[in-house]
């Protein structure tokens, strides 16, 4: 991938984005809360949906665009 791509990627805002570390999820470009139970949290960024599984999530921080969650993160699915 050259540099061009990677910097429209970056700055793509339709597509989701997370990053994991250790028991902390930051997930970005998101649009709305789908879902949210005890083991399992989809949020959607407009055409695409993200969803964490796991468990004892705790939401951290909620801006514009922006979730931070912690708990148990089992796995990560993009739909």
């Amino acid at each position: 991938m050259n540099i061009v791509s990677e910097l429209h990627n970056d700055f793509d805002f339709s597509i989701p984005r997370i990053t994991v570390s250790g028991r902390t999820a930051v997930l970005e470009n998101i649009t709305s809360i789908v879902m949210i139970s005890q083991t399992a949290l989809t949020v959607s960024s407009g055409r695409h949906y993200t969803t964490v599984t796991g468990n004892d999530f705790v939401i951290k921080e909620i801006c514009e665009g922006r979730l931070v969650i912690e708990g148990t993160i089992l796995g990560v699915e993009f739909l």
